[in-house]
């Protein structure tokens, strides 16, 4: 197991940082685990199996012995009772034997009630008083069998025995007894074969169990090696997919995991090179203007002028960026805590659009507010929803040309409000679209800001229990859908 994942680490590439390059063994492992549970399993049934076997065997053989003595039995009683139930049992004892059906291989014996021998088929008598379990109930009144060593010959024997009666009064036994030896031998060699049977299928299952166990896990370490690829930052490896299924599903989920780290990684990288050259640009700027007024070489008082204004532009600029990352870090820890308050929503859009009327204006574009009620009440952080309308507005004012138009509908469905800001400008592409919300994602990379502002909107937006909705067609507008519940 310690080469075979070598053996997939060297294929990959991986250092081997589970400790299992080393010469200490494992505590654990699935290979083990998987193993085991199907000889416990195989074993358990063969044991079920096994029992089972032994049972009906022993059932078979020793069973059809004891009825076949009991059926003879029954038919010397039955004639006993019939002829010879006034006679004493001396005088009746040889009749009974010489007449009744009895087998060469039973020995049928007549016992008085002290357990000696009064008459045998085996013509033989012996002073040995028989005193086996099956001889004391049938003194009792009860037919019954038992099997073990004769005291005489020391040969596993069965015995039936079962009363004698005259006038209600238990006189002596009738006993069978048969040789069991070779039935026993044969009862044996049976169960030996069934048992070498069992650990054959043991032996094969385990086989098969580690087999069948080497090819699940397998996966599962070259899945483990690319896993740790992953973890030391190779996410152009791809996890092999062998079969549809939970495996091949985990491989999937790997793969897509390693593909979306790496855009993860390409967004944080460009995210970093976009934010490097936003701080830098007003940076450079605010420093370049403090220096010059500073060594006092302008001498126009315009000039002085507009050098302050772009200082005050550019750190505005700046606030807005550290402002942008600060939320986004709260929103990502969860540590932003809404104030809700009832507010009118028609009211909060309208004051918005007032904010950017000059930039409205300035840019060649109008703009339209229309609601199907004069007030619209939501439970809401009027603050962050402000924050969610401005960013809206604003993009919204940024990526429509001069002549374009904003238009903003409130309108009412059931127990939710959807406000809707709609433009005619250049639109995004269908590729943008779905991935327009993402932290950092930019669908023109050489624009500027953070990538933040719909992530940012997204997520306030998801705050207030509501839903961000974004439609586009490239060349014909953008229609961003702020979807709240109603108050």
């Amino acid at each position: 197991m310690i080469r075979l994942h070598r053996s997939i680490s060297k294929r990959f590439g991986v250092k081997d940082t589970s400790g299992r390059g080393t010469d200490m063994p494992r505590k654990s492992s699935i290979k083990r685990k998987l193993t085991l549970t199907f000889v416990v399993i195989i074993f358990v049934t063969v044991l079920i199996f096994e029992l089972i076997f032994t049972f009906g065997i022993n059932s078979y053989y020793y069973q059809n012995i004891e009825q076949i003595l009991k059926d003879r039995m029954q038919i010397t009683v039955e004639v006993y009772d019939t002829f010879l139930g006034y006679e004493s049992l001396g005088s009746k004892a040889k009749f009974i034997l010489e007449n009744a059906s009895v087998p060469e291989y039973v020995d049928a014996q007549i016992l008085d009630k002290q357990g000696n021998i009064i008459e045998s088929t085996a013509r033989f008598n012996s002073d040995h008083q028989v005193s086996t379990k099956e001889f004391l109930s049938a003194k009792s009144g009860s037919t019954s069998v038992w099997r073990g060593r004769s005291p005489e010959t020391d040969e596993l024997i069965m015995a039936v025995s079962t009363p004698l009666s005259e006038s209600g009064n238990i006189i002596g036994v009738l006993r069978y007894m048969t040789s069991i030896e070779e039935v026993d031998k044969t009862v044996k060699v049976y169960l030996l074969y069934a048992y070498l049977i069992g650990v054959g299928v043991l032996v094969v299952v385990l086989n098969l169990s580690t087999i069948m166990a080497k090819r699940i896990v397998e996966p599962i370490y070259e899945l483990k090696a690319v896993a740790d690829n992953i973890a030391l930052g190779n996410f152009n490896i791809k996890a092999q997919k062998y079969a549809e299924d939970e495996l091949g599903e985990l491989a999937d989920t790997i793969n897509y995991m390693a593909e979306e780290i790496m855009k993860t990684e390409k967004l944080k990288h460009d995210f970093i090179s976009s934010i490097s050259h936003e701080l830098r640009t007003p940076l450079t700027s605010i420093k370049g203007w403090s220096e010059t007024i500073l060594t006092g070489s302008i001498e126009n008082v315009e000039e002085t002028k507009l050098g302050l204004e772009i200082i005050s532009k550019e750190t505005e600029r700046l606030h807005g960026l550290v402002e942008n990352l600060l939320d986004f870090s709260k929103l990502e820890a969860e540590r932003i805590v809404l104030s809700k308050i009832p507010l009118n929503l028609v009211e909060l859009i309208e004051r918005v659009f007032k904010q950017f009327s000059t930039v409205i204006k300035t840019s060649g574009l109008t703009y339209h507010v229309s609601s199907a009620e004069k007030e619209v009440i939501i439970n809401g952080d009027r603050n962050r929803l402000k924050q969610v309308l401005i960013n809206i507005v604003d993009n919204a004012i940024k990526h429509t040309p001069t002549g374009g138009a904003v238009v903003c509908q409130i309108s009412l469905m059931e127990d939710k409000v959807i406000l809707t800001i709609r433009d005619n400008g250049s639109g995004i592409a269908k590729e943008h679209l779905d991935r327009i919300v993402d932290r950092f994602y930019k669908a023109n990379p050489n624009q500027g800001g953070s990538g933040l502002g719909l992530a940012i909107t997204k997520r306030i937006v998801e705050l207030h229990d509501g839903v961000l909705k974004i439609e586009s067609e490239l060349g014909k507008g953008t229609a961003v859908s702020v979807i709240l519940p109603m108050k």
